[in-house]
């Protein structure tokens, strides 16, 4: 018995002093939170707003690895029908823990109800994700 107590205890120790042993897959590798509309100052803005106002669509992404990532952001504006009517994406790359507040603008000439998809893959040619992906509705009068 004592020779299993001090397997397990070498083991814990063990796991305990190499915190990077096991690697971060999917979509555990980054953080989408915190979709939000911004004006050109950066400052949040409600989601309900006026036909011919330019809006950023925004969130924060932060690399949950200890190396760094390569990443596309991409922001689908869909209408109350699900059809697409915006596609944009910016492409960096984010050091180990660093957080980045994306931000795509978007105008739009027609009220309704819309709804921002934010994606956050590897790249366009890969489309692995690293992150869930955030829905931002967005009414527009």
């Amino acid at each position: 018995m004592l020779e299993k107590i001090l397997i397990f205890g070498i083991c814990v120790l063990v796991l305990i002093s190499t915190p990077h042993a096991f690697a971060l897959e999917g979509t555990h590798r980054a953080e989408l939170k915190n979709a939000r509309l911004v004006n050109a100052f950066g400052e949040t803005t409600p989601e309900n707003i006026n036909t011919n106002q330019q809006v950023q669509i925004s969130a924060d992404i932060t690399n949950k690895q200890d190396k760094n990532q390569d990443f596309v952001c991409i922001v689908q504006v869909l209408d109350q029908n699900n059809v697409p009517v915006k596609l944009a994406w910016i492409k960096a790359s984010l050091q180990p823990q660093q957080t980045f507040s994306s931000a795509i603008s978007w105008v739009t000439d027609r009220p309704g109800t819309y709804t921002a998809q934010i994606f956050l893959w590897d790249s366009i040619k890969n489309a692995d994700a690293l992150a869930t992906k955030l829905d931002l509705k967005i009414i527009v009068s």
